[in-house]
């Protein structure tokens, strides 16, 4: 009787337990969907992560994309090639080597300008001026050619002898040829020769022809003068940029260190004073005739 009562009650404990699990399996079904929901937000989070370790490569590939169109290159993935058999290839610039897209960039970037623009830079620079500079010198130049080729549509160059007339004219020439002669006999000198009146005007034209040959050999000594005054000065700038070696920080301190003036600021130094422009005229010239320059220099 008691074994079978015990019998029961393990049949009863077997049963229960086949109950209640089937309450618990459910509650975890229930939760089930969360894992998956949490496994994939993390998942969704290390794919939104991904493209930040790849955006570096995107903003290069942009800013080469960039530089080939502003060259001309309007689709990169396009870019036209002509074969050995002279038809046209069409290449993806991301297809290339790396040797062959730095020989593709190099070539853009020296193909910018060409030989005569390069030149043109140069002369500017070289020069100190603009293209506004550049077109008035040559403006100036094939007038002067056209001039040299037709002497007779220059215009008269003025000479300080041509304020006389043929009378005062020459009265003064006899005053510088006869210094002791008093008005009055000069006065009769000139009534004597103005009684030939065709032999006075030769005479008078003789006297301006001599006298305007006279101001141009002064203005060409003038200019001669200014010319040997010019070399004298670079001659001593140059002397003095020779020793010009150093500068004192302090020159109050007799133990200050100083500053070593190396030969390229020496030579920046001297064309500045004396490297003239397309005009004649130096950097230093131009400043002297400018109140502003001469502030800022100051």
């Amino acid at each position: 009787m008691i074994m079978e009562i015990e019998n029961i009650y393990y049949e009863s404990l077997l049963d229960d337990p086949v109950e209640e699990p089937k309450e618990t399996v459910e509650e975890p079904i229930e939760d089930e969907p969360l894992l998956p929901d949490q496994d994939s937000d993390i998942q969704t989070q290390e794919t939104e992560t991904e493209p930040t370790e790849t955006e570096p490569v995107e903003q290069e590939d942009d800013l080469i994309t960039s530089y080939l169109k502003s060259h001309g290159i309007s689709d990169p993935t396009k870019i036209q090639f002509e074969n050995d058999e002279g038809g046209i290839d069409e290449v993806d610039f991301k297809s290339l080597s790396k040797e062959e897209q730095l020989t593709m960039l190099q070539e853009l970037s020296a193909s910018q300008y060409t030989d005569y623009e390069r030149q043109v830079i140069d002369y500017l620079r070289k020069n100190n001026t603009d293209l506004q500079g550049v077109i008035d010198y040559y403006q100036n130049k094939a007038i002067e050619e056209y001039l040299a080729q037709n002497p007779n549509a220059a215009p008269q160059k003025n000479y300080s002898i041509d304020d006389y007339s043929d009378d005062e004219l020459y009265i003064a020439d006899l005053a510088l040829k006869f210094p002791d002669f008093t008005e009055d006999e000069l006065n009769e000198k000139l009534d004597s020769a103005k009684t030939n009146e065709e032999l006075f005007k030769k005479e008078v034209d003789s006297l301006r022809q001599f006298y305007k040959a006279e101001e141009d050999r002064q203005a060409e000594q003038a200019k001669l003068d200014e010319q040997q005054q010019y070399i004298a000065l670079q001659n001593t700038l140059l002397d003095a940029a020779n020793k010009f070696n150093e500068v004192v920080l302090d020159a109050d301190d007799p133990h200050s260190d100083s500053l070593e003036i190396e030969e390229s600021d020496k030579q920046m130094m001297l064309d500045y004073l004396l490297a003239p422009d397309k005009d004649g005229q130096s950097r230093f010239d131009k400043d002297l005739s400018d109140p502003a320059a001469l502030i800022e220099l100051a």
